[in-house]
């Protein structure tokens, strides 16, 4: 398997040099240099966000946490607890009632729906069920990821083969998904999130559909990526990923984080 390295620096959010370390709040407002440079080091910032869906009981409320740049954070929680719209409010595929989202020092639901792309550009996302395109090889798959942001073709020859590596997807470009097995499709899955280098990745459910030793590699291959520096959100049901990782645990009931917690396991 390659090498992983980073091709991004922080610079790509605007702050360039060392990041400087957390303040516990705020009293008063901060000059302008403070403030980007805290929204920068927490990659993610939820405050006070709370999502409805129709007359229903929240999905989210009153949520809010930080999540600092290069952090692997596990959102646990039983089916309907809200795991799911956090990941979607964080990449504004979901606008919330009240609070505000913080990615990458920017307030996204003050965001024009045409700055969505660009934002998304600086984002990777993970599927339960993978969401290939049926019709494409393994290579056209995650070509595809580089292609709709305008990436020149020799940049795709370089950077597929490379990611295809990293994931232990070397030999297999021109085989179609239903070639595949589950773990594999998984791994095409993460190399078309990872492949453009973004700053955060989010994956909802990724070892879902896999039996434990192949969901476990799958762990792995997130992990190596996450040393790189890409900051991770994970929603899971796996106790033994949990358990086995020991990464911050936020745990979520009804729609309210009932737990957060520094090298957590699955309660």
């Amino acid at each position: 398997m390659g090498t992983l390295t980073a091709s991004w620096r922080v610079t790509s959010v605007g702050v360039e040099g060392r990041q400087s370390k957390p303040h516990k709040g705020f009293r008063g407002a901060p000059p302008i240099p403070a403030l980007v440079a805290r929204l920068v080091y927490f990659m993610i910032r939820l405050e006070n966000v709370s999502k409805m869906y129709g007359s229903e009981l929240p999905a989210v409320r009153d949520a809010s946490f930080d999540v600092p740049k290069g952090e692997f954070v596990f959102l646990v929680g039983p089916s309907g607890s809200g795991k799911s719209t956090l990941l979607r409010l964080m990449n504004r595929q979901e606008r919330p009632e009240r609070g505000n989202v913080w990615v990458a020092g920017r307030n996204i639901n003050e965001m024009a729906n045409s700055q969505i792309p660009h934002l998304r550009r600086t984002m990777g996302n993970v599927f339960q069920d993978y969401k290939l395109l049926p019709n494409k090889t393994v290579f056209e798959n995650v070509a595809f990821a580089l292609e709709v942001i305008g990436k020149p073709k020799h940049v795709i020859g370089q950077q597929v083969p490379q990611v295809l590596d990293l994931v232990g997807l070397s030999g297999k470009e021109d085989r179609f998904p239903h070639q595949l097995s589950g773990g594999e499709q998984q791994r095409v899955s993460i190399a078309r999130a990872f492949v453009n280098r973004p700053l955060i990745l989010l994956a909802d459910e990724p070892t879902g559909n896999l039996d434990p030793a192949t969901g476990e590699g799958i762990m792995g291959l997130l992990d190596a990526i996450n040393r790189t520096g890409t900051t991770i959100v994970m929603a899971t049901h796996d106790h033994r990923v949990v358990n086995a990782m020991r990464r911050r645990v936020i745990q979520l009931d009804r729609g309210v984080i009932v737990r957060d917690q520094e090298r957590g396991v699955y309660e």
